[in-house]
């Protein structure tokens, strides 16, 4: 190899480097290029922020956590300053929040990859172990554009935080106006937050093009496509629908099967080699065993002692809880609690819920004793913290979460086994107490996300049933039917969106997991398959032609082994490749349940159930509105 010339700029760049001096901002950026040759568009990479002037940093804000930012040249490692960051000591994250707009738009949509200088002084007692870098939209509005923790070590002194975007949070438009938030937290032994207190220091974001790997087109991912997955998918097609709803059921089922510790029950929360367990995914995955026994997939003394096993984990303390509620996420093999993961109300009611159900179909054996005992252990009254509502959960230093289950949402299911515990029950009050936002036939949850009112239908049959204020099942299938048409109306925009793609609910995406649904500003191209399946029972025809829609336009790229992925966004040339514990769980329970009606069953045959749902005022009646006549009076329609 020819060796390069140095020029005298190069030689004076290379000097500055190797005596440590302070380089210009804006110029580091071209040292590698000096040092290897003449910098071209590909070797230089940008700085979006320099830190070195007041001006600059005087645009920066904490997002309300209390921080402090000054200029400082105690230490720096490009330009002239660096800022230093002076947490509150009392907010459990420290984040700067950096205006991205007008230039700085331009070079960041070249980028990919955004790399942060932070210095960790040796002194400190508690540094930050978290990097997080989040991305809104602020143009109309404020809209969630997506986020991504670093998996960079650090260490005391200069560190360079490296942050691979999806294309989502680098291919943003010209003219708009962002909003880039930096997060950082430190964590103690146990895994808890531990508010920062002592100064840090950021000295520049610059960002770098993205390598060919992370930036694929669908023709080069399709080209990835093993041939297995593409002649399944092609003799998918050809099936009839109840050969099809069976495959698609099977798929489910295996991932409860095989995503699990077996010597304590405890169900990855997702595909991932490392991923902890998730407790709404051991309860859907006890509803599986159920299903799994019933369909002859496992015996049904292979299905009674996995589900002993699991339950003997939780009835022994081998899953990490508190006054019989249990952390949503823990270790799959200790079941410790996962770093800072909450006391979760609403996932032991998924919990329980599984359960229950276990309990119901292996009854009379100690798989019912346990249930029954791990039941009357929640004591849900004490999450109603001192509330009308019940809190959604409840953290070690912290106390309750501030938010509650107060508006119509999946919070029903909680509900629904709370008000009739034979220990701890909530009063009948607390159901009144749940906000309702309604039109004139329609309760609404805000967001539109819809698997919030899948939950509560996959577990608890409410069929020709209404209380004072909904035939709630009757109002799910309206929610199924508005996601569907919310799509399609935006199908000239989002080419994801179909006549029978549809499917907007909390999912996995292109900037990381996020509340999709089908309402202005919260949505972005992204389907999660599993809530138009799951809605086989509420819409069939809709659900089947969904099915077969995915698997026709895309079924290489969305179909694996178990089922569908957990999202696709075909405008971003984005299709994940992992699958979710309680998104299986859902399709799984819901295709059965249009089946068979299993679960239904069996949960109605549990009497605290049935004792919760009279103290609701559910009442059985036929009908063919979503809103009674009695609250539509009083909403005044």
């Amino acid at each position: 190899m020819k060796a390069r010339s140095l020029t005298p700029a190069r030689v004076l760049l290379v000097l500055m480097v190797l005596l440590g001096l302070a380089i210009p901002g804006g110029s580091f950026g071209l040292v590698a290029a000096a040092v290897n040759g003449a910098a071209t568009a590909e070797d230089q990479f940008r700085w979006i922020w320099t830190m070195d002037s007041e001006t600059e940093i005087g645009t920066f804000h904490n997002d309300n956590t209390g921080a402090r930012f000054e200029l400082s040249d105690r230490v720096k490692i490009q330009g002239t300053h660096s800022m230093k960051v002076i947490p509150s000591g009392n907010s459990a994250e420290t984040k700067v929040a950096l205006p991205l707009e007008r230039e700085r738009v331009a070079a960041w949509a070249e980028g990919g990859i955004v790399y942060l200088n932070v210095y960790l002084p040796p002194e400190n007692r508690l540094n930050s172990t978290m990097y997080f870098l989040g991305m809104a939209d602020v143009t109309s509005g404020w809209s969630w554009v997506g986020g991504v923790f670093s998996e960079t070590k650090v260490h005391p002194g200069w560190n360079e935080i490296r942050y691979e975007l999806p294309p989502i949070m680098w291919k943003v438009q010209p003219g708009n106006r962002y909003v880039v938030y930096l997060a950082f937290a430190g964590f103690d032994a146990e895994g808890n937050k531990v508010p920062l207190s002592e100064p840090f220091y950021l000295d520049g974001i610059r960002v770098e093009k993205a390598p060919p790997e992370l930036v694929m087109t669908r023709a080069q991912l399709l080209e990835r496509v093993s041939p297995e997955i593409r002649e399944e998918v092609t003799q998918l097609t050809k099936l009839p629908d109840g050969e099809l709803i069976d495959v698609i059921a099977r798929r489910a089922f295996d991932y409860f099967w095989n995503e699990v510790n077996p010597e304590n029950g405890l169900v990855k929360d997702r595909s991932t080699a490392d991923s902890p367990s998730s407790i709404a995914a051991v309860g859907f995955g006890l509803g599986a065993i159920v299903v799994g026994a019933e369909r002859g997939w496992i015996s049904r003394e292979q299905g009674y002692e996995r589900a002993l096993t699991t339950l003997r984990t939780f009835a022994g303390g081998g899953v990490e809880g508190y006054r019989g509620f249990f952390y949503h996420f823990v270790d799959m093999s200790s079941g410790r609690r996962v770093r800072d993961s909450e006391l979760s109300s609403i996932d032991t009611a998924l919990f329980i819920a599984g359960a229950l159900v276990a309990g119901e179909y292996f009854a009379g054996t100690e798989v019912e004793t346990l249930a029954d005992q791990l039941y009357r252990q929640v004591d849900w009254e004490w999450m109603m913290a001192g509330g009308e509502t019940p809190s959604m959960g409840w953290l070690p230093r912290a106390g309750f979460i501030r938010a509650r289950w107060e508006q119509f949402n999946e919070g029903l299911l909680l509900y629904l086994l709370a008000l009739g515990s034979p220990t701890h029950p909530i009063p009948a009050s607390a159901w009144d107490a749940m906000l309702r936002p309604a039109t004139r036939d329609y309760i609404f949850e805000p967001n539109e996300v819809l698997f919030t009112y899948l939950y509560p239908l996959a577990w608890i049959d409410l069929r020709d049933k209404e209380d004072y204020y909904a035939n709630y099942w009757n109002n799910a299938v309206l929610a199924a039917q508005r996601n569907r048409a919310f799509s399609i109306r935006l199908k000239d925009k989002y080419h994801t969106y179909d006549e029978d793609i549809w499917g907007l609910s909390a999912s996995d995406g292109p900037g990381g997991y996020r509340a999709y649904g089908a309402s202005p500003g919260n949505h972005d191209g992204t389907i999660a398959p599993y809530a138009s399946v799951a809605s086989l029972p509420l819409v069939p025809d809709l659900a089947l032609r969904s099915i077969r829609g995915m698997l026709e336009k895309h079924g290489p790229l969305v179909w694996g082994r178990y089922g569908f992925v957990s999202a696709f966004n075909v405008d971003l040339d984005w299709y994940s490749t992992e699958f979710i514990g309680i998104d299986e769980g859902v399709v799984l329970l819901m295709l059965e349940n249009y089946r068979s009606g299993l679960i239904w069953k069996l949960m109605m045959k549990n009497e605290y159930v049935r004792r919760s749902l009279e103290l609701a005022g559910f009442v059985d009646k036929k009908a063919d509105y979503a809103v009674t006549p009695a609250y539509r009076s009083d909403l005044g329609f």
